[in-house]
């Protein structure tokens, strides 16, 4: 048997339908973990604000746990190539419990900001999470199956916000966000274990790590086979970076301009991210589809396209209902980047170096994120609070020209 077909044999292992099944554990551990987070991910800026915490200051802690992300993801990166996938997902699974456990104890804004940071190390299994969900998936339907993932686990966000607010309109901010922080911690405990119980390794024993085979031949991987990666996607990293740059200008802040400029109540503002979940949850399996049918460039640059302006738009509402269309046609226009974007990737990437790419990937979300967050935050406190909205199309409509002249999907997809 040549390299190639050992190569064959160990990547059909994936398709099986012991692997196909981690696609259903990963989406059941994210929906329980997603029904926690979603209660207070939602209200995080305002409570932060509440303890004395400013916008610039939260700018800067969103930044710093960003960038130390970093780090921590480069390491996750080498352990799901090298060591396997499952052991790490499941170590922070548990260590998860500890940001929402710490929120619930403690009402000082500077613990606070600690608390976020070392939240930061569960990033360690992200390389991980992304290379599973690849490697469980035929690459012919990859788009689909990523986005029904997405629905799936992201389904408690139509109700989690909800929640958070009612708690917090009823028992006040301060008592009902910690109320919620409480339920996280139980919903982080019961996705650890779903994970641990029926989650399946899918990084062959047999296969070398260190090595990429080609042919009959091999070539040392690790200094070799990042840096021979196609130009398609390395602009397809940029453009995500600006993407994530764009998203980090405006996303702590759109609870706060809603609240603070618009004049919603914290509910409103519930009830309008409840709504965005529910379509989502309806759109994005569509819109899967309509990735793998009709190519995955064409819908990222539709859906930039048609993101770009919606922030602005936002920015001169006055009302609830102004406030509410364009939250729901922000989202319509977001839900399709995200499952087309990750399974263009996972096209253009070989399968040996899939852990590592994804940590790089993500790397560079956190520092795009992280350089966002920080701008935002200066821009929204010192120049203006509808400054990074208007920020966010620049950014959007660069990434989508990019796109648009530098990546070009494969002719032949990485299994």
């Amino acid at each position: 048997m040549t390299g190639k077909e050992a190569l064959d044999a160990s990547q059909a292992q994936p398709q099986t339908k012991v692997y196909r099944r981690n696609i259903t554990v990963i989406a059941g551990s994210s929906a329980v973990n997603n029904l926690g987070t979603g209660m207070i991910s939602t209200y995080v800026s305002l409570y932060f604000v509440s303890i004395g915490g400013e916008p610039i200051t939260l700018g800067l802690m969103t930044s710093t746990a960003a960038i130390i992300q970093c780090v921590v993801l480069v390491l996750g990166g080498y352990i799901a190539d090298h060591y396997g996938r499952k052991r790490i997902m499941v170590i922070t699974g548990f260590y998860a419990i500890l940001l929402p456990l710490l929120y619930a104890l403690v009402q000082n804004w500077r613990i606070f900001v600690v608390a976020t940071v070392l939240s930061t190390l569960g990033a360690i299994s992200s390389p991980a999470l992304h290379a599973t969900v690849a490697d469980s998936i035929p690459s012919e339907k990859r788009t689909t199956a990523i986005a029904s993932l997405q629905v799936i686990s992201s389904f408690p966000m139509i109700f989690a916000p909800l929640a958070g607010g009612l708690f917090i309109r009823a028992y006040g901010l301060s008592d009902g966000f910690r109320l919620a922080c409480i339920f996280t911690v139980a919903a982080a405990l019961a996705s650890a274990l779903i994970t641990l119980l029926f989650l399946k390794e899918t990084m062959p024993m047999n296969l070398n790590p260190r090595k990429v085979i080609t042919g009959n031949s091999t070539s040392e991987e690790p200094r070799k086979g990042l840096s021979n990666l196609s130009a398609s996607l390395k602009f397809l990293l940029v453009s995500f970076g600006l993407v994530a740059f764009a998203n980090g200008l405006v996303g702590q802040f759109y609870v706060l301009y809603a609240t603070q400029i618009i004049g919603l109540k914290a509910l409103d503002w519930g009830v309008i991210i409840s709504l965005q979940a529910l379509l989502v949850t309806v759109l994005k399996i569509p819109g899967g589809y309509a990735s793998d049918r009709f190519g995955k460039k064409k819908i990222m640059i539709l859906s930039i396209l048609t993101c770009a302006p919606c922030t602005i738009i936002f920015a001169l509402a006055q009302s609830f209902i102004q406030a509410a269309v364009i939250a729901l046609l922000l989202v319509v226009a977001g839900t399709y980047y995200a499952p087309a974007h990750e399974a263009l990737q996972a096209d253009l990437t070989p399968r040996q170096v899939r852990g590592r790419v994804t940590a790089f990937w993500d790397i560079n979300a956190a520092v795009s994120a992280a350089s966002g967050a920080l701008a935002g935050g200066f821009l929204y406190q010192v120049v203006g609070p509808a400054t990074p909205f208007y920020l966010f199309t620049v950014f959007e409509l660069i990434a989508a020209a990019l796109i648009i002249v530098a990546v070009k999907e494969p002719t032949s997809i990485q299994s």
